[in-house]
């Protein structure tokens, strides 16, 4: 099991869960309308997909030396 993998996979998932409860705390605090902030943390959960699915691929990916 690749470690870095792993542990890719649960910052990935942390940041994309977060993600989930920060919209309200985002508009508040910067003054941001809706649409602006949705588009804020839409981009955070598209980096946070991309992250777990490079980790779920080489999750169990053998290392290969030379």
């Amino acid at each position: 099991m690749n470690t870095r993998a792993l542990i890719g996979l649960i910052v990935s998932l942390t940041v994309g869960v977060a993600g989930l409860f920060v919209l309200p705390a985002l508009q508040s605090a910067f003054g941001l309308t809706f649409g602006v902030a949705f588009g804020l943390i839409l981009a955070v959960e598209l980096l946070s997909f991309v992250g777990v699915a490079v980790s779920i691929f080489r999750l169990y990916q053998t290392r290969t030396f030379g």
